[in-house]
């Protein structure tokens, strides 16, 4: 009994390693313009990201406009890299404090073994009008 708590532990202290998620925990964008934020799926030290299982990432918000809800892998920018990237696109239509949920599947392969995760993770969006220049509003004098 106490192998199988062992192992179980051993492989629940892998599973915060075997992957990495590259994107940025917020963002600062202009309500009513279309932006993009990177995500990359990264296999760490031997492990990669599975080419053949599928990538899926789904993407939801109540206040963000979503162009496109779902990402597969077909939609990064090099489909066939062993670090997919993904440019997640939205529009805060106003200003103010939004959230941007991802919730990712994909397969993580070692050497000889691969196994799916299920990942989430949530970015802060902040948007923010453009601040006036300098001279606006100030009339030149003759």
């Amino acid at each position: 009994m106490v192998l199988v708590v062992l192992v179980v532990a051993a492989v629940a202290a892998a599973d915060g390693e075997a992957y990495e998620l590259r994107v940025p925990a917020s963002i600062e964008v202009q309500p009513g313009v279309a932006s993009t934020v990177s995500l990359t799926i990264a296999g760490t030290g031997t492990r990669t990201i599975s080419k053949d299982g599928p990538v899926r990432i789904e993407l939801s918000s109540p206040t963000l406009k979503l162009p496109r809800t779902r990402y597969e892998r077909r939609h990064a920018a090099d489909p066939a890299a062993e670090t997919p990237r993904f440019d997640l696109r939205f529009t805060a239509p106003a200003a103010g404090d939004h959230e941007l949920a991802l919730e990712l599947r994909f397969w993580v392969c070692g050497t000889r073994t691969c196994r799916p995760v299920r990942a989430t993770q949530t970015i802060a969006v902040q948007a923010a009008a453009p601040a006036p220049p300098p001279d606006a509003g100030v009339s030149a004098s003759p």
